[in-house]
C-alpha cells in the first residue's frame, strides 16, 4: 500500500512539474522585436525625378510652362499595438532642377511670388504625412481609422493626386467594412498641397470665402463583379457634391463602367462673381465607359457629357471643391485636358500594348466639341506614352514613365475663363505640346 501511494504521489509531481514547465513557457514575456508594432513595421526610401513641360497660347502669347524637380521620401507604416494602434509618417524632401516662366501651373515646385517667374521657382521639404492610425474587429466586421495629416484616396468626394509629392489633409478618415459593404466617413479642415509645403485653408474660386470644413460620407459595394459606390459631400457654406461610380465585370477580360458626378451651389459660391465661378446654379457630369483586356493588349473606350450652365459664358464642372483640395474624379474625361464644359460631348480612348515583358506603350485620345454662340468649338489631343516597370531582377523596384502629346483647342478670355475669345464672331484656335517624365525608385530598408 505504501509503495502505491508513493508511485502516486511520485507520477502526481511529475505531472506538476510537466504543466509548470508548460505553463512558464506559454507565459513567457515576449521580446520587444516580437511585438507586432514592431514585427510588422515597414521603412521605405523612394526617389522621383519628375518633369512637366507645355507649350500653349490659349490664354496670353504663346509660353513655356515647364518645372522640373528631384523627391526623397521616407515611408514608415508600423505595425499595431496591441493589434490596435499605429503610428505612419512619410518626409518628403524635393529639390529643384530646373523652371520655367509660368512653371507654377505644372505644380512640381514650390512659387514663393505672385508673378509667373521662374525665379521664384524653389524646392521645400515636409512632413506629407504624420497621423495615428486605429484597427478594430475581424475579418467580417472591421473599422480602420486615422487622426492627423494623411492623404485621402478616393475617400468620399475626395482625392489625393501626386506629382513630386503628393496632397494630404489634417482631420479625421475612417472605413466601416461588414462583408461587401463599406461605410466610409471623413473631416478635414486644411491641407498640404502637393506642390507646397506650407498649411493652408480651403477657399471659394475667388479667394475672398474660407471654407472653414469639408465633410463627406460613402457608401460602397464590392465583389468579384460589382462594383458600386455613391458618396456625399459639403465644403462648407459652398458646393454640396454628389459622387456615383459604378462597374461591372461580366467576364475576366470584359469591364463596363459608368460615373456621375454632380456640383449644386451653397451660400458663398453664389456670393462670387459671375466671371469667376465654375457654373451658376449647378453642375453635372455624365461618363460611361468600355474596356477590354488581353494578355499583351488593352482597349478603353469612354463617352461622356458635362451640363454646367453659367449665365453669358461658358460653364464648367469643377473637379475640384474650390482652392487648395482635390476633387474625386474616375472619369476618361481627365485622361489629358478637362473636357467637361457646359453641354460638351467627349469622347476618350485608351489603347495599351506590350511590345515586350514589362514595358507597356499606348495612346490617350481624346476629342470633343459644344456649341457656343451658333459655332460648334472642336478641341481634343492625342498623347504617346511608355512605361517600363520591371517584375524582376535589378531593377525591380524602378518604374520609368515618358509621355508626349499634341493638342487643339481655342484661345480664351483669361486663365481663369475658359470662355472662348472671338474674333469677328469666330473661335480662334489654340494648339499646344506637352510632355512629362517620371522616374521612381523604391529601397525597402525594413
Amino acid at each position: 500500500m505504501k509503495i502505491k501511494y508513493l508511485t502516486l504521489a511520485l507520477l502526481s509531481i511529475n505531472s506538476y512539474a510537466v504543466f509548470a514547465s508548460e505553463s512558464s513557457h506559454h507565459y513567457e514575456p515576449k521580446a520587444l522585436s516580437d511585438e507586432s508594432f514592431f514585427k510588422d513595421s515597414k521603412f521605405d526610401f523612394l526617389t522621383r525625378n519628375h518633369w512637366k513641360y507645355l507649350k500653349e497660347n490659349a490664354s496670353q502669347p504663346k509660353e513655356v510652362h515647364s518645372a522640373w524637380g528631384q523627391a526623397f521620401t521616407l515611408d514608415y507604416k508600423s505595425g499595431y499595438l496591441f493589434g490596435t494602434l499605429g503610428f505612419d509618417f512619410t518626409y518628403d524632401n524635393v529639390i529643384k532642377l530646373g523652371a520655367s516662366d509660368y512653371f507654377a501651373t505644372r505644380n512640381l515646385l514650390y512659387n514663393v511670388g505672385k508673378q509667373p517667374n521662374k525665379h521664384n521657382a524653389h524646392g521645400f521639404n515636409k512632413f506629407t504625412q504624420r497621423y495615428a492610425k486605429i484597427k478594430l474587429g475581424n475579418e467580417q466586421v472591421n473599422f480602420n481609422g486615422k487622426a492627423g495629416w494623411h492623404s485621402l484616396k478616393d475617400m468620399g468626394i475626395m482625392s489625393s493626386s501626386q506629382h513630386l509629392t503628393r496632397y494630404s489633409y489634417l482631420g479625421y478618415s475612417g472605413v466601416l467594412k461588414y462583408s461587401n459593404l463599406a461605410l466610409s466617413l471623413a473631416y478635414i479642415d486644411s491641407a498640404f498641397p502637393r506642390e507646397s509645403s506650407q498649411k493652408v485653408h480651403f477657399y471659394s474660386l475667388d479667394r475672398k470665402h474660407v471654407i472653414d470644413n469639408i465633410k463627406t460620407a460613402g457608401i460602397a459595394y464590392k465583389d468579384k463583379t460589382l462594383t458600386l459606390d455613391y458618396s456625399y459631400g459639403e465644403a462648407k457654406d459652398y458646393i454640396k457634391r454628389h459622387a456615383i461610380e459604378f462597374s461591372y465585370k461580366p467576364m475576366d477580360k470584359l469591364i463596363l463602367g459608368s460615373q456621375i458626378y454632380g456640383s449644386t451651389a451653397l451660400k458663398n459660391h453664389d456670393k462670387m462673381k459671375a466671371n469667376v465661378r465654375d457654373f451658376d446654379d449647378s453642375a453635372w457630369h455624365y461618363g460611361a465607359d468600355i474596356e477590354w483586356k488581353e494578355s499583351k493588349w488593352s482597349a478603353k473606350f469612354g463617352i461622356a457629357y458635362t451640363d454646367a450652365n453659367r449665365k453669358g459664358a461658358i460653364g464648367y464642372y469643377g473637379r475640384h471643391l474650390g482652392k487648395n483640395n482635390r476633387g474625386r474624379y474616375n472619369g476618361m474625361a481627365a485622361t489629358g485636358a478637362d473636357y467637361m464644359r457646359d453641354g460638351e460631348l467627349v469622347l476618350s480612348s485608351i489603347l495599351s500594348y506590350d511590345f515586350f515583358k514589362d514595358n507597356t506603350t499606348g495612346l490617350y485620345l481624346n476629342y470633343g466639341e459644344f456649341n457656343y454662340k451658333h459655332e460648334t468649338l472642336k478641341n481634343g489631343e492625342i498623347n504617346v506614352f511608355n512605361l517600363w516597370k520591371p517584375s524582376s531582377g535589378t531593377f525591380k523596384n524602378l518604374s520609368v514613365l515618358a509621355k508626349f502629346g499634341y493638342g487643339w483647342s481655342y484661345k480664351t478670355l483669361s486663365s481663369k475663363d475658359i470662355t472662348p475669345k472671338l474674333r469677328d464672331g469666330r473661335a480662334q484656335r489654340s494648339p499646344s505640346l506637352s510632355a512629362e517624365t517620371v522616374i521612381d525608385y523604391r529601397f525597402n530598408l525594413l
